[in-house]
This record gives C-alpha cells, sequence and structure tokens, in this order.
C-alpha cells in the first residue's frame, strides 16, 4: 500500500459523494450546511464508490482503484460544477460568536471526543476482524472477491450443488444484499486485504456521522452548545463505539444513512425545497442495499415522504395514505420473494407467542436490554424523563413533534416483535435487539436533543406559507 493509494481511497469518496449532495442539496451556504454536506457525502461518497466497483471492475478488481477513482473524481467535480451553477445567492454572514462558555464546552467536548477516537483507531489498528458476523458474512464476499481478483456470484446452496461446473460461490448469507462487501472491495483496493486497514473505514463512518449530526442540529436551530453535548452523547454510547472499533458489521452504515434520511426530512417538513427531499429519497434507496432490514427503515421513510407531501386538503387523510403505502409496499415485498421478508419470517418463526411465561420472560430481557447493560449509558433513563419534564415547550415544536412519531412507531414494532412473537428468542439474547436499537440511537440522542432545546423557529414554514396561500385565496 502506497500514500497516494491510501488517499485516493478516502479523498475520492469525500469528492464524489460532496458533489452529489450539493448538487441535490444545493451549494452550502452556511457552516453546518458545508458539514453536512462534507460528513454526509463522505458517508454517501464511499456506498456510492462501491456501486462503482462493482459496475466498472467486477472482472478485474485489480482496476478498481484507477477505473473507479478516475469515474468518481470526475463524477464529483461535475456534480460540484453544477452545484455552483445551481446555487443560490449567499447569505449574510452569522453574526453570533460562541460566548466563554460555549468556548469550554466545545473545547471540553473536542478533547473527550479526539480522546475517544484515538482510542478506537488504535484498537482498530492493533487486531484483524473480530466479529463473527463480520468475518462470515459483511466482509466474506468481499475477501473471496479479492482473493481471487475477480466478483462471482454467490448463489443458493442448493443451486450451487446442482451447479458444480458453474463461476459462483455459496454462503450462508448468500442473499444479503451486496452493497458493504463492494464498498469494502473499494476500501481495499488500495493495499490488499489489510483487515485492520479495511476496518478504519468503520473509523470514518464514525467520524462523518458526529460531524453530520452537529451540522443537522445546527440547520435545525439547535443551540450551539446542545448541539457539541449532543454529538458526545451520540459519540460516547458503548455500542456505538463498539461498532466503530469492532468494524465489519453492517449495522453503523444504516443507522448513518437512517440519521441523514431522517434529518433531511425533518428540514423538508420544515423549510420546504427539493433539495431535502432529494437526500430523504437517495437514502430510501439506499437503505435496503445495505442491510436486509434497510427494507423496512426504507419504507417508513418512504410513508413519510408521501404522508408529507400530500396536499393540505388531504391532511385529515395523510395517516391513512401513509399506512397504505407502507401497506402496499410490504405486500409486494411479499409477492416478488424479496428477501427481507425472509429473514422476517426467520425472526417471527411459528408467529404469535400466547406463553405469559415466555412473554415475561422477554419483557424482563428487553428492559435489561435497555437499563440494565451498558450499552446505552444513561439514554434510555433520560429520554422518557425529558419527554415527560419538558412536554409543555416540546409539545409546541412540530419538528419534535414528527421526529417522535417516527421514532415511536418502529420502537413499538420492535416491542412487538420481541415480546409476542417467537422473535423473543433473539430479545433473550440481546443481540438482534441491540443492533435494530443501535440503528434507531442517532434518532434517539436527536430526540433528546430536540426535547431538551426545544425552538420555535422550527416552526413549520411550508404549513405557514399554505396557510398564508389559504387565507390569500379567501380574502
Amino acid at each position: 500500500m502506497t500514500w497516494p493509494s491510501a488517499w485516493i481511497v478516502w479523498l475520492v469518496p469525500l469528492l464524489f459523494g460532496s458533489g452529489v449532495w450539493a448538487a441535490c442539496a444545493g451549494w452550502p451556504r452556511r457552516a453546518h450546511e458545508s458539514l453536512v454536506t462534507l460528513a454526509g457525502g463522505w458517508i454517501v461518497g464511499m456506498l456510492m464508490c462501491g456501486m462503482l466497483a462493482r459496475l466498472l471492475s467486477a472482472a478485474d478488481l485489480s482496476s478498481a482503484p484507477l477505473r473507479v477513482g478516475a469515474s468518481a473524481a470526475v463524477l464529483g467535480a461535475g456534480a460540484w460544477g453544477l452545484a455552483w451553477f445551481l446555487r443560490r445567492p449567499a447569505l449574510p454572514a452569522a453574526s453570533v460568536r460562541p460566548t466563554r462558555m460555549e468556548w469550554a464546552v466545545i473545547a471540553a467536548v473536542l478533547v473527550l471526543l479526539g480522546w475517544r477516537g484515538w482510542i478506537i483507531a488504535n484498537d482498530i489498528l492493533l487486531r484483524p476482524t473480530l466479529p463473527w458476523d463480520a468475518w462470515a458474512i459483511w466482509q466474506a464476499k468481499a475477501k473471496a472477491w479479492m482473493l481471487a481478483g475477480q466478483a462471482t456470484p454467490y448463489v443458493s446452496f442448493e443451486h450451487w450443488l446442482s451447479s458444480p461446473t458453474a463461476q459462483a460461490r455459496t454462503a450462508g448469507a448468500w442473499n444479503y444484499p451486496d452493497l458493504l462487501p463492494w464498498t469494502i472491495v473499494w476500501f481495499a483496493g488500495s493495499g490488499g486485504w489489510i483487515e485492520p486497514w479495511i476496518n478504519l473505514a468503520w473509523f470514518g463512518l464514525w467520524c462523518a456521522l458526529l460531524f453530520a449530526q452537529y451540522g443537522q442540529w445546527r440547520a435545525l436551530d439547535v443551540p450551539r452548545s446542545a448541539a457539541f453535548v449532543g454529538v458526545y452523547a451520540l459519540g460516547s454510547l458503548p455500542l456505538i463505539d463498539a461498532h466503530a472499533a469492532l468494524g465489519g458489521y453492517a449495522d453503523l452504515w444504516l443507522a448513518a444513512l437512517l440519521s441523514l434520511g431522517v434529518h433531511a426530512w425533518l428540514r423538508w417538513r420544515r423549510d420546504g425545497g427539493r433539495g431535502p427531499l432529494l437526500i430523504a429519497a437517495g437514502v430510501v434507496l439506499l437503505l435496503p442495499m445495505i442491510k436486509l432490514e434497510g427494507a423496512a427503515w426504507s419504507i417508513m421513510l418512504a410513508a413519510a415522504c408521501v404522508f408529507g407531501a400530500l396536499p393540505a386538503h388531504m391532511q385529515g387523510r395523510r395517516f391513512l395514505i401513509g399506512v397504505a403505502v407502507a401497506g402496499a409496499a410490504i405486500a409486494l415485498s411479499f409477492a416478488f420473494g424479496v428477501a427481507w421478508i425472509a429473514t422476517l419470517r426467520h425472526y417471527v418463526g411459528d408467529g404469535l407467542m400466547i406463553g405469559v411465561d415466555q412473554i415475561g420472560h422477554s419483557i424482563a430481557a428487553l428492559a435489561n436490554a435497555l437499563w440494565g447493560q451498558w450499552n446505552w449509558n444513561l439514554l434510555w433513563f433520560a429520554l422518557p424523563v425529558a419527554l415527560v419534564w419538558n412536554r409543555a415547550a416540546w409539545s409546541r415544536d412540530p419538528t419534535v413533534r414528527r421526529l417522535l412519531v417516527l421514532a415511536a412507531i418502529p420502537l413499538f414494532l420492535i416491542l412487538g416483535l420481541f415480546v409476542f412473537t417467537t422473535a423473543s428468542r433473539y430479545a433473550q439474547s440481546y443481540s438482534a435487539v441491540n443492533r435494530l436499537l443501535l440503528q434507531m440511537a442517532p434518532l434517539l440522542v436527536s430526540l433528546l436533543v430536540f426535547v431538551l432545546s426545544p425552538s420555535t423557529a422550527r416552526s413549520d414554514a411550508r404549513g405557514d406559507q399554505a396557510g398564508a396561500r389559504a387565507a390569500t385565496a379567501s380574502a
């Protein structure tokens, strides 16, 4: 591995993804918008480089750094050029400077997160891939392809046995989405299969997630000091740190994407405009390509977008239409045998579970996962207390109400899945339920930050504009 190739695999996704982000969301006009564009762009750019690797280099993976790097750089430069051409007039410079107390908070958070990041990065560099699911599922395809020098398709065990001469491979997770393995192929292209180096991509993801969260909170009018404290609260969650340090899982990528999409949706509901909606739509497309349960998050976010796009005269029926859209997506998934449905059947097994003893054990296991283990710090204590304590303030903030609904629906579904079905066996082993909650963790921390810093500035500009138009028409 050479230093130029090492820089390429980090910087080309930044150029590519941030260019596409700026072309969709608009030229950044504030510091926090630039932060979201760069951090969110790096996350999206890594995944898009994985797509290009599959498209351009499947037959000869040794050509991936050159072909993918050159193509991504050209596309990224073109996207930045388009964003510059479509840019809006510059905004006046912000005049509010941090106070001494804010500077103290900022310095403390940066020092603490820097120390934590140093530990995570060193932990990654000290060892190869350790988590079983990582080396047996998420990195298995990429490693086989890299060592063979070309990508061959993965098929079911039965198909592989029936066609012994076919150029194909098989694995237990043969039908899992391929985007993350292809992203790993892109990252490994700079120096071959060096697992500590490859797993540094998860450290980059951890950093990008924190930068993006700060930018999104500032864009939604969270005070500077509260946003920095929120960044530390998210970056210090033990389970997130574990997934960053023990790189290889897909859940942190799913959590970052879901956060980007939901916050873009919140900005679109508040401010309108096509930019945030395009970002949310892009995330809807990417989520199922990361992990099978990403399809469920994709359906939820797509239904929320449809819900928000309906005209004002249909407001009374928006919830029913949103439910209908989600139901139609699930029905189509069943009809076409989409892979995530098979995974749901695997979890649920024989269906509902009536035994009172088993339900009690499942509830106790869930309670232990939330409040008895060391995965979440005080998140599950602080969030319900803050919701009750500050209800009078946050209940007037439409952004908080929307995020609360968007977080509550999957939480209730997870509760029903792991308590009232035979999937309870996974709740009692903690692994599956903790991973699903990890995918929501950035949204839950966002909800806590918004609840503790409600803002009248987060009023619904789209709703105000619609009301003004209606008043004008009636006059």
